[in-house]
């Protein structure tokens, strides 16, 4: 046993081993990924420290440029169009209103001499009306009295003193804004003069940032005033989508009309971010507002451009990581080896020491830790040697005896597998249980005697000659002294006759001289503690059994008491199931027989009563009734001889008379009809049991109940199928009961059928009855279908029980499929069943013994 155990955790410790080494790493590798590790990391914080700052610092620097130029630009266009106003304000003086048009004439074409930007001047009087107009591009108007009083530019220059059209173009070549000046003093009129914006473009084209930034100016609602491409400006291009624009567009202004634009030193966040430029790709971009038009000046540069000093930072970076890498790994080599060749060696050391030599020592001189590791290595291989020196005798025996023990296991295993598998096969559990023990106990033969009342007779040998057993047939032991068997019969514990040649009382000398042995041992198989049988072994030659070997055999014999119990229980229990279910058969049929007779009897007692105390009396209602119907007949000649008035009288009454005896010999006909079908489902079963041609006998009941149903109602007409199978053969029925089970059937089918077509409801509709049979082998089976009205559920569940009926009062008495259920299963011992669809069809299942074994009632 322990044997068994050290060998699976000798090879669990050497595969945990294998495993160990497989998930190693070289010290070297360890160390120097150690110092690379640490270089490593050291670079990378240092270089992302630097990455950050120098971002940071490329980040700030590229948007106080920009924000400088945006601010320098929106100030350069505010100043622009201060220039402009104050060009413009000498003309709106209070006095001016007053001079001569010539002079006035003459003052705008000096303001347009003065200030380029200027295209055209125009002045209108207090009410709107337009009185002078000087212009470079058209001549000049005098005194048009054209009206701009509802025009915004007359409006609110008269509301604000001031006003900034928007941006709006001229033969789609230049942007122009519209200026309006109110003049002083109370309606005096107001100046206006169309700009051209071409000056603001020039700036903005002038404004660099970098290789490729660039500047634009968007107006109060988004749209594009100035670009370096001009065709964006001309085709009045909407910038209002981009974020920064957008987020600059919903601030309120910086400024208050009127007042220059402040200028910072230096970037805001509020005016500086990172965007996505019109083109696409990432942007830093940068921003100033123009307060007194609402104007917002924008100037960009790709992210890329900005942030080069960066990246340059990040290759110097990345240069230093790699040469501190190679470094690292140049050093951490070279410390790894002053590290690794000592352990090396002691990792061979304790290898050769696993491997089984235990002279091997370990020579190491580093003055270290790693030496004092080496002799304390040298000590313990000695002490290990020297014990196992003396290990490997015990090993020796102690191997030998779980060898032993685990070669009974095995054989024990086997025969309990054996057991488990043949339960009920004696004879192969005896064989294998012999075998095993002469193999175990180390004898050549061995036998098992079973007690059979006072004798004990073989049922299983090994090793024995033919010659033996078949002596052995004809001579049984007895319970004696006269040989091994019979002695432990009589004591019932284990005997060992050391030599039987030298025992004067063992006379069994003919089974000694076929058998040719000379050491024997028995044992008892007990239950109870009685003696059931004996298991022997033997040996040729004089050598005892020992003790171990003796109570092996007694475990072989325990297990073939079992085997041997189990067979004997199997088969009383197998004889008590037979008797049970014999047992439980005839009850059933006897409490088959008693319920069958108990309702026959209860219905005999009924119909009895009935016979009794309503036949009688039927009887008189009904002669009494057709007597006077012949008095009525006998009275007719009188009345011929009465007075017309009596006569008429009479005959009426003679004819209400007829009327009513009729109803009453009707229904006392009914009557009798009851009392004779219940008279009939008292009797008992009537007729001759014996073999019939089932095919023949429906097909007679299926032509017996149509021509009935025809002559009952002449137009009476249905399909009539019949599948019958040509296999099925004689059935034992009686004929009689079962031809009356087939036409109550096949009436209720053709009443079914008929009630669905008198409803009218399916055009075409053709009302079908099939008598179908099918042989089952020892089962026969025959089907009624119908293709009538089907039956429901809750009708279904009732459909069996006496006097239980669908049809209306005087067409069913309710006894038909009652008595029909008796006679297939009580007189037949078989079934019936309903398969059923309302308003589709209905199919009754007869299912048949061939050899009917119920027996009447």
């Amino acid at each position: 046993m322990s044997e068994m155990a050290l060998a699976p955790s000798h090879r669990s410790a050497s595969q945990e081993r294998e495993r160990s080494a497989r998930r190693r790493f070289p010290l070297t590798v360890k160390l120097a990924a150690a110092l690379v590790g640490l270089v490593v990391l050291v670079l990378l914080v240092n270089g992302a420290i630097n990455m950050w700052l120098s971002y940071g610092e490329a980040k700030s620097a590229a948007l106080g440029v920009q924000q400088e130029k945006a601010q320098a630009a929106a100030q350069r266009v505010g100043e622009f169009i201060g220039e402009i106003e104050n060009q413009m304000g000498w003309t709106t003086r209070l006095e001016w209103s007053r001079v001569p048009l010539e002079q006035q004439r003459y003052d705008f074409t000096r303001l347009l001499r003065q200030v380029p930007a200027l295209t055209e001047v125009s002045y209108l009087d207090g009410k709107g009306k337009e009185q002078l107009k000087v212009s470079r591009l058209e001549p000049d108007v005098i005194a048009s009295g054209r009206d701009f009083s509802s025009d915004p530019r007359f409006t609110k220059a008269v509301t604000g003193k001031i006003w900034f059209g928007p941006v709006y173009f001229r033969r789609g070549s230049e942007p122009y804004m519209t200026v309006a000046i109110s003049h002083a003093g109370h309606d005096s009129g107001v100046t206006v003069a169309e700009v051209n914006l071409k000056l603001i473009w020039d700036v903005i084209t002038n404004i660099r940032v970098g290789q490729k930034g660039y500047a634009y100016v968007v107006d109060e609602k988004g749209r594009l005033v100035a670009h370096p491409d001009l065709s964006l400006v001309l085709r009045d291009t909407d910038f209002s989508h981009l974020p920064q624009v957008k987020q600059s567009l919903e601030k309120p202004s910086l400024a208050a009309p009127g007042s220059p634009p402040a200028r910072s030193a230096t970037p805001s966040p509020e005016n500086a971010e990172i965007a996505t430029a019109y083109e696409g790709g990432s942007v830093l971009t940068a921003q100033a507002e123009i307060p007194r038009l609402n104007w917002h000046v924008f100037v960009q540069l790709p992210l890329a451009e900005a942030l080069a000093p960066v990246y340059a930072s990040l290759i110097q970076t990345l240069a230093l990581l790699g040469l501190g890498l190679l470094l690292a790994l140049v050093a951490g080599s070279y410390l790894a080896r002053r590290l690794v060749v000592p352990i090396r060696r002691l990792q061979e050391g304790a290898e050769r020491l696993g491997g089984g030599d235990l002279t091997q020592r370990i020579d190491i001189h580093t003055a270290d830790e790693i030496e004092t590791l080496a002799d304390r290595f040298n000590q313990m291989a000695g002490r290990v040697q020297e014990s196992y020196e003396t290990l490997e005798a015990k090993v020796e025996t102690r191997t030998k005896d779980l060898n032993e023990a685990l070669q009974q296991q095995t054989a024990t295993a086997e025969v309990l597998k054996v057991i488990s598998r043949s339960t009920f096969d004696l004879q192969t559990v005896l064989d294998t249980l012999v075998v095993s023990a002469a193999k175990l106990c180390e004898a050549e033969k061995a036998a098992i005697m079973q007690r059979d009342g006072p004798i004990y007779r073989w049922v299983a040998h090994y090793g024995f000659p033919n010659e033996l057993a078949h002596y052995a047939l004809t001579h049984p032991f007895a319970a004696n002294a006269s040989s091994t068997t019979g002695r432990v019969a009589l004591e019932g514990k284990p005997v060992q006759i050391a030599d039987v040649l030298a025992d004067p009382n063992y006379t069994a000398l003919e089974y000694q001289r076929l058998g040719k042995f000379r050491t024997i041992l028995g044992v008892p198989l007990l239950r109870e503690g009685a003696p059931i049988g004996v298991f022997v072994l033997t040996r040729d030659k004089v050598r005892p059994f020992n003790e171990r070997q003796i109570d092996l055999l007694q475990t072989f014999a325990d297990q073939a008491v079992i085997a041997i119990e189990n067979v004997r229980l199997f088969e009383e229990t197998q004889t008590r199931t037979k008797e049970l279910a014999a047992s439980i058969e005839d009850l059933r049929a006897a409490q088959n027989r008693l319920i069958q007779s108990e309702k026959l009897a209860s219905l005999g007692q009924l119909t009895a009563g009935i016979a009794h105390e309503i036949k009688n009396p039927l009887n008189f209602v009904n002669n009494f009734a057709a007597l006077s119907r012949e008095l009525i007949e006998e009275l007719k000649p009188l009345v011929l001889t009465a007075e017309p008035k009596e006569k008429e009288e009479i005959e009426e009454l003679t004819r209400l008379l007829e009327s009513n005896l009729e109803k009453v010999m009707q229904h006392g006909k009914r009557a009798d009809s009851i009392v004779k079908n219940m008279l009939l489902h008292s009797r008992e079963s009537s007729g001759e049991h014996r073999p019939v041609d089932l095919n023949a006998l429906v097909e007679e009941s299926v032509n017996l109940a149509y021509h009935g149903a025809r002559a009952e109602k002449p137009g009476f007409n249905i399909n009539l199928m019949k599948k019958l199978d040509p296999q099925l053969g004689d059935v034992d029925v009686y004929p009689q009961e079962f031809t009356r089970v087939l036409l109550n059937l096949i009436s209720n089918g053709f009443y079914a059928a008929i009630k669905r077509k008198s409803q009218g409801e399916e055009d075409g509709f053709e009302p079908t009855l099939t008598a179908s049979t099918h042989s089952l082998g020892d089962k026969v089976e025959i089907r009624i279908r119908d293709n009538g009205t089907g039956i429901p559920e809750e009708v279904k569940a009732k459909m069996f029980n006496p006097f239980f009926t669908t049809k209306p009062a005087g067409e069913g008495t309710g006894l038909g499929l009652s008595l029909s259920y008796d006679i297939v299963v009580k007189q037949h011992g078989g079934t019936i069943e309903v398969d059923t669809k309302p308003g589709e069809f209905t199919e009754f299942i007869i299912v048949l013994p061939r050899g009917n074994s119920a027996t009447p009632t």
